[in-house]
Formats: C-alpha cells, sequence, structure tokens
C-alpha cells in the first residue's frame, strides 16, 4: 500500500510548522525569563512554572514523535489493525497522517504558549480531544464496515 498525497502533504505541513517552532524558539532562548510556563490545567491557563530549559524537553519529544509517526507510517504489514483488508489498511494510514498533524500542531502550540507566555485556551484540550479521537472513529467504522 503506498501512502496517498494527501498524507505526504499532512506530513509536509507537520514539519514545516515543527522546524518553525523548532527555529522560533532557538532564537528567542536568550531573551527568555528564567520560569516560564511548564503546565497547563484543563482550561489552558497556566498552573506550573519552570525552568526554560523544559522547552528543550518538550521539542525533543515533538520530534521523537514526528518521527516515529513518520516511519510507523511506511510499515503497513506491522499494523495490528482488526479485519486486515484495502479499506481497513486505508483508515489506518488516514489515522496516522492526521495523528501526526495534531500531536504536532499540539506541541508546536504548547511550545509557542510557553515561549510567549500565554495561556493554551480553554478551547485548547476539546480541539486537541476531537483531532485525536476522531481518526480513531473513522478507523472503527471503517473495520466494522461490510
Amino acid at each position: 500500500m503506498r501512502p496517498k498525497l494527501w498524507h505526504h502533504i499532512l506530513t509536509g505541513i507537520s514539519g514545516v510548522f515543527l522546524l518553525g517552532t523548532t527555529v522560533y524558539t532557538v532564537i528567542r532562548y536568550g531573551s527568555l525569563p528564567e520560569k516560564i510556563p511548564t503546565h497547563f490545567g484543563a482550561a489552558g491557563v497556566a498552573d506550573g512554572f519552570g525552568h526554560k530549559s523544559t522547552l528543550v524537553m518538550l521539542i525533543f519529544l515533538a520530534w521523537m514523535l514526528f518521527g516515529v509517526l513518520t516511519v510507523v507510517a511506511f510499515f503497513p504489514n506491522a499494523w495490528n489493525v482488526p479485519k486486515r483488508n484495502a479499506r481497513t489498511l486505508a483508515a489506518a494510514a488516514d489515522m496516522i497522517a492526521v495523528m501526526k498533524l495534531v500531536t504536532v500542531l499540539m506541541f508546536c502550540w504548547m511550545i509557542l504558549c510557553s515561549v510567549q507566555s500565554w495561556n493554551l485556551g480553554s478551547w485548547f484540550l476539546p480541539l486537541t480531544m476531537v483531532g485525536m479521537f476522531a481518526p480513531l472513529v473513522h478507523l472503527i467504522i471503517a473495520s466494522v464496515r461490510k
């Protein structure tokens, strides 16, 4: 199964956002205060603060997840999906592509909010949940359909 063109486009968009966020953080790092927001509550308000070096870990984690999801997308035979057929594998590939984009955008927004000392916003958690669970629901529906 070859990846669809829009999977490559979503990977490119994810990479551009992640690279841009990384470059922006590196440029701003020297001028950041020693303490920045490092934890946000369910309402999106910063409720924990830590050293600015935590941004390095967050950026590393974002790149690691991007890399793992990109590599996993190239090995559909290793996926544990119910009813291995073309429709289910296509839905699983769609799920991975969308979840990779949502994951990267989520990390980029959290990093940007930490750098700028902004709150995430009350919309962040619900929107992230929808972005993560919608592709999963799509996969489940595709796997039970005949």
